[in-house]
């Protein structure tokens, strides 16, 4: 199943917490809704059903039936930022081993 690294789980959270989203909304990982390939990420408050779920150093994860089999294994990590950039990184997907 989909990961998430520690880095990734804090940007998410502080996300959540700025975003005045609840502290138990889980973030969601679908399929791209706007016809493109992709995954997209949101938080819900449930997940649906089918959607595999799991925790990550303290968020609540699920991830849909869609995108599951391709995600098996794979992390969310976060990337460093440039070095001219004063951002906190990007959310990136590092395959499985």
């Amino acid at each position: 199943m989909l990961t998430l690294t520690n880095p990734a789980a804090n940007m998410l959270t502080d996300v959540r917490s700025q975003q005045g989203i609840p502290d138990d909304a889980l973030l969601r990982v679908a399929g791209a809704t706007d016809g493109q390939e992709g995954i997209s990420l949101g938080f819900v408050d449930a997940p649906m059903e089918g959607d595999q779920t799991a925790d990550a150093h303290g968020l609540g994860f699920c991830v849909a039936p869609e995108v599951a089999d391709a995600l098996a294994g794979a992390k969310i990590d976060v990337q460093d930022p440039e070095t001219d950039s004063n951002g906190p990184g990007n959310l990136i997907i590092v395959p499985a081993d």
